[in-house]
């Protein structure tokens, strides 16, 4: 994962230097949503077992504008959310407490058909997201508390023309955010990652 960072900025820098010839073709705006399967999720405190959370399904959306490239590259800057009610924790049924995710992120795909009527495409992300649990009670402790990390993603998926400037399209997406640190009403400390699996309907309109 360390090495992505420095691949995409590299990509980044070329881009900007580059000459005319080389740089975006198209810009785009594009908006996303659909359902989100978020994955068993481990609360870890210091010094203690970790608790393995479950999550009840939810929705996600996205906002993003970018690039189209030469030669099948997309790049854009991505903004997301995503918000899920805790089911349980430990197998033990929570009735409150939910969890809200906010990401900027930077997304790189490849088309293998640019200019066919349907392109498959593979993507990749790297970011930051916002993580808030909210009135969430563990055992006497609550938990209402936000932070900050890493968030990375997977996507595959194809896109349909519609016409020249507006385009459909339809992929799954793998989406984490590494440990985040939060701490409970009793100041007690402890960390909390988040995975899930999203299939998100997207539309997108070049100028």
């Amino acid at each position: 994962m360390r090495r992505i960072v420095p691949v995409m900025a590299a990509a980044a820098l070329y881009l900007m230097a580059g000459p005319a010839d080389a740089l975006a073709q198209t810009y785009y705006f594009g908006v996303r949503g659909g359902y989100n399967y978020p994955h068993d999720s481990e609360m870890q405190a210091d010094g203690a077992a970790g608790l393995d959370a479950a999550f009840d399904s939810s929705g996600a959306a996205a906002a993003a504008f970018g690039f189209e490239w030469i030669d099948g590259w997309r790049f854009e800057g991505e903004l997301s959310w995503r918000r899920n009610e805790y089911d349980s924790i430990e197998r033990i049924s929570v009735s409150d407490g939910g969890m809200e995710i906010y990401a900027a992120m930077l997304n790189v795909y490849y088309g293998f058909r640019k200019d066919a009527a349907v392109n498959p495409y593979l993507g990749g992300g790297i970011g930051a997201a916002r993580l808030a649990v909210s009135d969430l009670s563990v055992g006497a402790a609550v938990v209402d508390d936000f932070g900050g990390s890493m968030a990375w993603q997977g996507i595959a998926g194809l896109d349909f023309a519609l016409s020249p400037s507006w385009k459909l399209s339809i992929d799954y997406r793998y989406f984490a955010v590494e440990e985040v640190k939060l701490s409970d009403s009793l100041q007690i400390p402890f960390k909390t990652d988040y995975r899930a699996s999203a299939v998100m309907l997207g539309l997108r309109v070049g100028f």
